[in-house]
């Protein structure tokens, strides 16, 4: 591995010839999961590397290599490979890895990307792709050896864009050679919308459950700033995540009915196309000590675009300051 910068931090960056053979015995770690994946390597990835048919890029620990991304761009983009080492899981790595591999595969011609999963890796994956919105659509049994299947899991173009310009983004500071992971700070506000027949509920108690179609456990402690949607248009109350459920979307209503707020149609609706999904226990209710309407807010945060779903606030974000809120220096 090359080492061309003078840093403490994990380098992100593109793989060069020079990280060829490392890459292979870094794959050949997984063979007993991917039968043939030297041949894989070999054949069909690192020929077409040099001519954009391929993105790799290693996560770069001061010239040993922890991790690895392999994409194929096209109007279906592939996440093919996505593997960390233990020395560098939990840090917020993978996130990292992910968003600028995502953003790498992007094109003009990009209409959906997708991934494929082994069952044996299923469970530690799952959980992250969903939150960002990716769906499971197919299972290929037996794909790479028998009583082995695979995981096809698929997302749209836009919900791509949306989670990486408002999410994912967080926390990456990018270099002339590559992007460094950073520290997310504990402090963390969300940015939620709320259609206001939900919202009269939630402020009358009669609500506690937020349902989502993606989400994160990892948001359990954060205050979620509710943007009313039409025809409110307007920020009205804060609230605190006591506790995130990623189940089966028939467990969630069986645990969460009389909770939630709506019907089993408008929930089955809702729902409709995926498996799982995200209830969000709500606490702490408390209106804005501000509640500014959508337009006045603008005055002061030109670029602010409230989220179809949600997105995270910074913790110096201009919307916090307009709204009387804490913001964290």
């Amino acid at each position: 591995m090359i080492n061309k910068w003078e840093s403490s931090e994990l380098l992100i960056r593109p793989a060069q010839l020079e990280d060829y053979a490392e890459i292979r015995e870094f794959l050949l770690e997984s063979s007993s999961l991917y039968p043939g994946i030297e041949f894989w390597w070999d054949n069909r990835v690192r020929p077409t590397i040099e001519q954009g048919r391929r993105v790799v890029l290693v996560v770069d620990a001061k010239g040993s290599l922890e991790g690895l991304f392999i994409g194929k761009p096209g109007n279906l983009a592939k996440l093919c490979t996505l593997r960390l080492r233990e020395s560098v899981r939990n840090q917020g790595v993978g996130r990292v890895l992910v968003t600028e591999g995502l953003n790498r595969l992007l094109d003009r011609d990009t209409s959906r990307f997708h991934v494929t999963i082994s069952e044996a890796a299923e469970k530690g994956c799952t959980s992250f792709f969903e939150s960002i919105g990716f769906q499971r659509i197919a299972i290929e049994p037996n794909r790479y050896k028998k009583g082995l299947d695979e995981f096809v899991y698929s997302c749209q173009r836009n919900e791509v864009v949306e989670i990486i310009n408002n999410e994912l983004s967080q926390g990456i500071e990018r270099t002339l050679y590559g992007v460094i992971p950073k520290q997310m700070p504990k402090e963390q506000t969300l940015l939620m919308s709320l259609k206001p027949e939900f919202a009269e509920l939630i402020l009358q108690g009669r609500k506690t459950i937020e349902f989502r179609r993606k989400f994160s456990k990892k948001y359990e402690g954060a205050m979620i700033v509710f943007y009313i949607s039409r025809p409110l248009q307007q920020f009205m109350f804060t609230a605190t995540i006591a506790q995130v459920d990623h189940n089966q979307k028939k467990c969630l209503w069986s645990d969460y009915e009389q909770e939630c707020g709506i019907s089993q149609t408008t929930f089955d609706q809702y729902f409709y196309g995926i498996d799982y999904g995200y209830a969000i226990r709500l606490s702490n209710v408390k209106t804005l000590p501000n509640q500014l309407a959508l337009e006045h807010a603008k005055n002061i945060y030109p670029q602010l675009r409230p989220p179809q779903s949600f997105q995270r606030l910074g913790p110096k974000s201009p919307l916090l300051r307009a709204l009387d809120l804490p913001v964290h220096i």
